[in-house]
Order: structure tokens, then C-alpha cells, then sequence
């Protein structure tokens, strides 16, 4: 991609205003809101079992942070995934310190 191209798909990004629905960890909450925030988007941090399920069909993404994993958690990302499943849209997978190896 080069700059136009980039440019492009942040404006896109800002006009659509995604929902992104987040498991993640306390370590990096705050700091993914942030990011998605600057972006346009509009972070929600959502990882009660309870809940997840539900809003993630209402969600535009999901992002699921493994950092630091627990029981509950995990039965919380895997609902999630599952009503995430037949959304459309981008996906990808970076494990936490992946580039440390």
C-alpha cells in the first residue's frame, strides 16, 4: 500500500466508525481503546460470557488478545468467535510476543 491507498482506508475506516467488540487483557485495554479510538473506531471491551455472545453479532470486528488466558476468559472467546464466525470482514492472528521467538 502506499500512501493514497492508506489514506483511502483511513477515511473509509473513520466514516464507517466500526464497532469493534475486545477480549483482551488488562495489560493492553486501555491502550487498544486508545488506538481505536484515533483510528475512528469505537472499542468496546466486553468478555463476560454472559454478554459476549449477544454483542458480538452486533459488532463490526473482533479482537481476542490471549495474553494472559483464564477459564472464564477463554469460555468468553470462544463464544464470541463462534457468533463472530459469519460476519464478513477482515481477520488475522498475532500472538503475543510472536516476534519475540
Amino acid at each position: 500500500m502506499d500512501r493514497p491507498d492508506i489514506a483511502h482506508a483511513m477515511a473509509r475506516l473513520r466514516a464507517a466508525a466500526p464497532l469493534v467488540h475486545n477480549i483482551t487483557n488488562y495489560v493492553v485495554m486501555n491502550s487498544t481503546a486508545n488506538v481505536l479510538l484515533a483510528v475512528g473506531a469505537s472499542p468496546a471491551m466486553v468478555h463476560a460470557a454472559e454478554e459476549v455472545e449477544d454483542f458480538a453479532a452486533l459488532a463490526r470486528a473482533l479482537v481476542v488478545n490471549i495474553g494472559t488466558l483464564s477459564p472464564s476468559w477463554l469460555a468468553a472467546m470462544e463464544a464470541a468467535a463462534r457468533a463472530a464466525g459469519g460476519a464478513a470482514g477482515p481477520g488475522g492472528r498475532a500472538p503475543p510476543g510472536g516476534g519475540a521467538a
